[in-house]
């Protein structure tokens, strides 16, 4: 039977500092995103729901509902870690 775990230890991302560079890395790419989409979040729910020929080209290939929808699964992603 192995021994002990330590607590810095983490299933998903081994070590503690793993994690940070994961988050970091998360926080890099919402950044990135907020500044295509702007500051305004919208619910996800409605955006979701709403027909893509809705949202205006942002100057990247996703549109702006590609884009909601990736940063509310990295904002997710961010409170999981």
């Amino acid at each position: 039977m192995p021994g002990p775990v330590s607590d810095s230890y983490d299933p998903e991302f081994s070590t503690s500092s793993n994690a940070e560079c994961v988050e970091q890395g998360i926080k890099d790419a919402v950044e990135k995103i907020g500044q295509a989409l702007g500051p305004e979040l919208k619910p996800i729910v409605a955006v979701a729901y709403e027909d893509i020929e809705m949202y205006p080209s942002v100057g990247v290939d996703f549109s702006e509902k590609d884009l909601r929808c990736l940063r509310f699964a990295a904002l997710r992603g961010l409170e999981s870690i």
